[in-house]
């Protein structure tokens, strides 16, 4: 007999082809989550697993009368003395969460968090990328987190002329003088990549990012290999989603000015990458590149352009407004008393 809809069913997903053989209900899982961002996409998150291959999965997968009704991406990593409990997709995603059946996500979280306390082998709890109105942080309590990063964004408006408005009058002075400067040395235009352009497109990031480190005698995370073939794999994958849109400014003479790396989730565009090159700064190819993207996501409907972490200058040029995310970090012996506290308390 199946289960009634109230009776949940966990079961832990511990490898690759577990995971893979549920990335269609993930996906649909996340498509009818509202507040889902694409990091918490199957193919984000299986390309990870790809790159990185992480040696002990510990995903759980929540079930309501066969139905998929949440998917936590856990595992379990060595870190010194501890073994520590964590999301998958951490240091290439900016937001990090468990997904959650609308109207069910009280029951769906509960059982998650019943779970983890079944789960063998882990001493330590750490949840990092957490947004402020993340469910585990609200099911756990908000007092064990502490700030992690601070990410930031833009409320868009609903047409070009009161976006531009939204800038600084020296910001609008540089765009003006960027899109002269461009003309004067013979034009540019904007491509959008499709499958076959794909990989030309993430040889220009991977190029032009590397470079822009570079000449601050560093190497830039993309120059790392299994970072390029995580990017690889997942901006493919995203991209027949339609999740992807990767934007390329390519001057009249063919050379490649910028790239900027988005994804799509809900009405935001999230701001994932981007990269120019050094040597045509006086041509300001980023924040071109960057305001095309924004009048882009206009056209398409979006309200919110999420800059991600990180705290570089050109983001306070655009006028976004800061938003923290959150790191829960409990021994096991913590979240046993802190869960027992508030069954009791029911």
């Amino acid at each position: 007999m199946a289960p009634r809809r109230h009776e949940l069913e966990t079961r832990i997903l511990a490898s690759f082809d577990e995971l893979a053989a549920v990335a269609g209900e993930w996906d649909a899982l996340w498509a009818r989550c509202p507040g889902a961002t694409p990091f918490q996409l199957a193919a984000w998150l299986l390309a990870w697993v790809q790159a990185f291959s992480p040696a002990c999965i510990r995903a759980l997968a929540v079930r309501s009368g066969g139905r998929l009704v949440g998917l936590a991406p856990f595992l379990i990593y060595p870190r010194e003395e501890e073994r520590v409990l964590a999301f998958m997709g951490g240091g290439v995603s900016d937001y990090l969460d468990v997904l959650a059946e609308p109207q069910q996500e009280a029951a769906v979280v509960a059982a998650i968090l019943a779970a983890i306390r079944e789960i063998d082998g882990w001493t330590t709890l750490d949840l990092t990328d957490l947004r402020a109105d993340s469910l585990l942080r609200r099911a756990i309590g908000m007092a064990p987190s502490t700030l992690h990063d601070q990410c930031s964004a833009l409320l868009l408006p609903e047409t070009r002329p009161e976006l531009l408005q939204l800038l600084s009058k020296r910001q609008r002075a540089n765009l003006r003088c960027a899109r002269s400067r461009l003309q004067r040395s013979g034009g540019g235009q904007v491509e959008l990549a499709t499958g076959e352009t794909l990989p030309g497109f993430l040889d220009d990031l991977f190029r032009l990012h590397t470079r822009r480190w570079s000449q601050a005698g560093q190497s830039g995370v993309l120059a790392e290999e299994a970072l390029r073939r995580f990017h690889q794999e997942a901006s493919a994958q995203l991209l027949r989603k339609r999740i992807l849109r990767l934007y390329r400014l390519r001057l009249a003479a063919g050379r490649t000015g910028a790239v900027v790396y988005s994804l799509f989730g809900g009405r935001t565009l999230f701001c994932y990458l981007q990269a120019y090159d050094p040597e045509l700064a006086w041509l300001s190819p980023g924040t071109q590149l960057t305001f095309f993207a924004m009048e882009d996501a206009l056209e398409l409907g979006v309200r919110k352009f999420d800059f991600l972490r990180g705290q570089e200058a050109y983001k306070r040029h655009w006028c976004a407004t800061p938003e923290a995310t959150y790191r829960i970090q409990l021994v096991r012996e913590q979240l046993n008393a802190r869960l027992s506290a508030q069954e009791i308390a029911a």
